[in-house]
């Protein structure tokens, strides 16, 4: 069992204050019955992760009720609840002791052997906790900050701003786990948009203090293949993002570092506005358990412009585990400058993000009604041809047409007709003088747009 004495416990966090969705409902009850076992320290193995899944699912991952990604981040949201349930516990004891019960903790869930299509096409590997803790040091969040987390994927780096007593602000691509986040965090703002243009869609009023991150290495959102400038392009908005003498604290793969020749002008660009003060490799053993063992870094950035942008600082090397990691930050990381954070009148809920579709432009509205004094009224007859079919006097014509604005007229060899009569005169020239409105939508909707489609 985990070295937590149970006197010191908090409640759990009410999660029901946000309607949530089928899967991010399914997922959370699995981590909920998969939390006394963490608790009481025993291990989770693949037997007790499916029992939870067939019961929150109702169905087996044979019968496509759940997949071994969905009973992965399940098992991280119950990390995550132990988390906000021991935390400010564990945070009493001194950071060295911290990272060691994270790594019991970490010990105590499957390794996630198994990879889904999206989580390789989006790199979804979640930051392992005790890296995450690692992170929140470096930063130095404390709880006047307004903490933004772009590519917040389970909430393993966000639970560490929120013990600390940050403001969070939470940014998530991918539909499930932007729901589960919102169950997880139902009093923060969770929105949807791509990351690596993270500034330019979040509000204008919004300014955050820190920045935690771990985007994608080398993967872009609606790109197929590798992208090398992923990681890059992320970190260079969200510092845009971050208010000024504020900290930027980024996981990413270890070649994106400052001494490599290919990322050296990137990283100057970045220092025109921002200074980098640390950066560190990270053995490749710290992600074992989340299936990969690439070798990542740990680089930290202050929003202060550099003296001189192409001065870069010197690498830490390779730390062989996270202790050592941990004790190099702390020695070598400068203190952060005093910054307010800036907030707009209210932190944004959630919304969908920008989606880059064509509109037909918005018409403008005109006056067609006559204007000169001298006007001349048209003459008209109006017809009743309802009357006229019914007496068989005008059978309906067989006669191939196509739509126009005002009427219809033989084309092809088919006929479209309006959805219902039109409610105007039979005049071209009377409808054209009396009545700015749209036609109604054709039955099939190939010639004329419909009213909404104007919008």
């Amino acid at each position: 069992m985990l070295d937590v004495t149970a006197a010191a416990a908090l409640p759990a966090a009410s999660l029901s204050l946000v309607p949530a969705s089928p899967q991010a409902a399914q997922l959370l009850a699995a981590a909920e019955a998969l939390s006394p076992d963490i608790a009481a320290g025993r291990a989770v193995d693949a037997r007790t992760l499916r029992a939870a899944m067939v019961a929150a699912c109702g169905g087996s991952d044979a019968e496509g009720a759940w997949t071994w990604k969905d009973g992965y981040e399940a098992c991280e949201a119950a990390q995550l609840l132990f988390l906000r349930r021991f935390g400010p516990a564990m945070r009493q004891r001194p950071r060295a002791a911290q990272l060691a019960m994270l790594a019991k903790l970490a010990t105590l869930l499957p390794s996630q052997t198994r990879r889904s299509e999206e989580s390789q096409a989006l790199q979804q590997f979640s930051t392992p906790i005790g890296l995450g803790l690692i992170a929140s040091v470096a930063a130095g969040v404390t709880p006047t900050d307004l903490v933004l987390e772009p590519s917040a994927g389970t909430g393993l780096l966000a639970i560490f701003a929120e013990l600390a007593g940050a403001t969070l602000v939470l940014n998530e691509l991918a539909e499930t786990r932007a729901d589960l986040l919102a169950q997880l965090f139902p009093a923060t703002s969770v929105t949807r948009h791509d990351a690596a243009f993270i500034d330019d869609h979040l509000d204008a009023g919004l300014r955050p203090t820190v920045v935690l991150m771990n985007p994608p290495f080398s993967a872009a959102a609606h790109v197929d293949g590798r992208v090398a400038e992923a990681a890059l392009r992320h970190i260079g908005s969200a510092l845009a993002r971050l208010a000024e003498g504020g900290r930027l604290v980024a996981i990413t793969g270890a070649n994106l570092s400052p001494e490599a020749p290919r990322w050296r002008d990137g990283f100057a660009r970045l220092q025109e506005r921002g200074t980098v003060v640390f950066s560190a490799a990270i053995d490749g053993s710290v992600y074992a358990r989340h299936g990969t063992t690439t070798e990542t870094r740990l680089t930290v950035i202050d929003r202060v412009p550099a003296a001189a942008p192409t001065a870069l600082p010197t690498s830490h090397g390779m730390a062989p585990d996270l202790a050592t990691l941990l004790g190099w930050i702390e020695q070598d990381v400068p203190p952060r400058q005093a910054v307010a954070a800036t907030f707009s009148s209210a932190v944004p809920g959630p919304r969908k993000a920008a989606s880059p579709v064509l509109r037909r432009a918005r018409p403008v509205a005109r006056s067609l009604a006559p204007t000169s004094a001298d006007a001349v009224r048209l003459a008209y007859e109006t017809c009743d041809w309802g009357r006229r079919r019914a007496a068989g006097s005008a059978p309906a014509s067989t006669s191939p047409t196509r739509c126009n604005r005002f009427g219809s007229r033989r084309l092809g060899r088919t006929r479209r007709r309006w959805c219902s009569p039109p409610p105007w005169p039979r005049s071209r020239h009377l409808a054209q003088a009396t009545s700015p409105t749209y036609p109604p939508a054709w039955s099939d909707g190939a010639c004329c747009p419909t009213p909404s489609s104007r919008r």
